[in-house]
């Protein structure tokens, strides 16, 4: 099948009957990369839905009469009960992947415990909890045990709590995708050891999303362990090497287990490897690693049998994901939410203006606002940075080599930005065309820093391009890092606002 000639809605072919109209969803975790493609299948089907967001510099992901937005953080009890009040049944979407892997599993316990507090307070009828597939013992992951424990804690509420459990998700956007994607892109010659060539069972996000829905909609559930998977088994050995003949590339692995060190030490040093080559964040990388010691199949086809319908097989999903991905068609991406160290951060707005030390330059275009701002708006990415792109790249791999995102990140859309989202190591925190794009770092430095583009339309015909970094300093060595980069600003900015202005004009011709 051609994925363009695929139903919008993946639930359009869903056997499941839809519960009674108006019946009140929680989806939490409603920003992440599953959340956002979950919340527009459960409004066609007619549900009332409440998303929960963490923090209000998150953007909303869509509107709808249906739709409302709350801000709860899991571990604040008080704000999870606001968010569950009314509710009947709950998504348990939220996960703590980008900290680190020493507080990742405790902060996972603490929510899952809140969590079914304020089920049980508000007498929820019904919780779906997507995890992952791996059974307890002496080898599982850091990750995978996080994840089993966090949904033996949810099957203590009251309620039915429907533990969907799931490998590999391949999608547009999946954290999963976009490393293997980099890796086959990046290397002809992969190193391996044989201790990651355990099995797994990937399955397509549009199928995920089916199963969710589905296992939402069906009566007489019993609480228990519900593993959902596509079509294939494969190796991870395996799974790299299909990847890559799709994509047309000639891959070999090396066996690197001859190498006198321990398995912990060399998963870290891959961690690394492969945060440097792709947009993936260390931490993320070095849990999906550990887990690749783990197989991760389901045991038999029993949810299969209750929601009869067949799912992709391996070579389908990451074909339809590529012809998304070409045609520009990423509803979602693992970038969406903000790094846990970036996610409170208040909007600009918020701080008083004595705080700030600003740099600033301004450059008049004979042309009109929206189309200087479209063109402002397809900096980053593939586009680059227009000018003195060698100093972004630096600048983007000290922060890499520091644990940050670097410019690897990329842009969810080369063409179009929508609020919250990411542009190599920014985020967009105000977009208001065509007045101005307003972009927050999320840089290892010291202090907070933004990038403004304000444009004013001139009485003459033409526009205002101003272009402003702002930044708040941390104490001496934030002074110090703004001295040192105040060097590099005039020749950077000058140079893009005369990219700008060049494009503007030439635009026609």
């Amino acid at each position: 099948m051609d994925p363009e000639k695929v139903n919008y809605h993946y639930t359009d072919d869903l056997p499941t009957k839809p519960l009674p109209p108006d019946t009140r969803v929680l989806v939490t975790g409603a920003n992440g990369y599953v959340g956002r493609r979950l919340v527009p299948e459960l409004l066609f089907r007619g549900y009332r839905v409440r998303c929960m967001l963490r923090t209000q510099t998150v953007a909303p992901i869509l509107k709808h009469p249906n739709l409302e937005y709350v801000y709860a953080d899991g571990r604040n009890p008080e704000q999870l009960d606001r968010a569950m009040e009314g509710m009947e049944v709950a998504y348990y979407l939220m996960h703590s992947l980008r900290l680190d892997k020493r507080e990742f599993s405790g902060a996972e316990k603490e929510v899952a415990r809140n969590f079914v507090q304020a089920a049980n307070k508000w007498e929820l009828e019904r919780i779906v909890y997507l995890g992952g597939l791996g059974e307890t013992s002496k080898e599982i992951s850091p990750h995978l045990s996080s994840r089993i424990e966090v949904g033996a804690i949810l099957s203590e509420a009251r309620c039915t709590v429907v533990r969907v459990r799931a490998a590999i998700i391949l999608g547009t956007g999946s954290a999963s995708y976009e490393l293997i994607k980099s890796l086959v892109l990046h290397h002809r010659w992969i190193p391996f050891l044989s201790e990651f060539n355990s099995r797994c069972q990937p399955i397509a996000v549009r199928d995920v999303i089916k199963y969710l829905v589905g296992l939402m909609e069906l009566p007489d559930l019993e609480t228990g362990k519900y593993p959902i998977g596509g079509q294939d088994v494969l190796t991870y050995r395996e799974l790299v090497k299909r990847f890559a003949k799709i994509m047309k590339r000639k891959i070999g692995f090396i066996d690197v287990g001859w190498v006198p060190v321990p398995v912990f030490i060399m998963i870290r040093i891959f961690g690394w490897w492969m945060h440097l080559i792709s947009p993936v964040s260390v931490n993320i990388v070095t849990l999906l690693l550990e887990s690749l010691r783990t197989d991760v199949v389901c045991p038999d086809n029993y949810v299969r049998e209750l929601i009869p319908f067949e799912p992709l097989d391996f070579n389908t999903a990451v074909i339809w994901a590529l012809e998304k991905e070409k045609n520009r068609k990423v509803f979602s991406h693992w970038t969406d939410v903000p790094p846990e160290n970036m996610g409170d951060l208040m909007p600009i707005c918020e701080y008083e203006s004595t705080d700030f030390v600003i740099d600033e330059h301004s450059i008049d275009i004979p042309e009109e606002p929206q189309k200087v701002f479209d063109i402002v708006c397809r900096i980053g990415g593939k586009h680059g940075w227009l000018h003195g792109n060698f100093l972004w790249e630096i600048r983007g791999w000290i922060d890499r080599l520091l644990g940050g995102v670097g410019l690897h990140r990329g842009r969810r859309d080369d063409q179009e930005l929508r609020l919250g989202d990411s542009v190599d190591f920014w985020r967009v925190e105000i977009l208001e065309p065509p007045r101005e794009l307003l972009l927050r770092a999320e840089l290892m430095s010291p202090g907070f820093s933004w990038l403004q583009f304000s444009l004013v339309p001139l009485s003459s015909g033409g526009t205002r391009l101003t272009l402003k970094a702002h930044f708040i300093p941390y104490r001496f060595w934030g002074q110090l890092y703004w001295g040192f980069m105040q060097s590099f600003h005039t020749y950077i900015f000058k140079g893009m606002l005369n990219y700008f202005y060049r494009q503007a004009v030439n635009a026609d011709k």
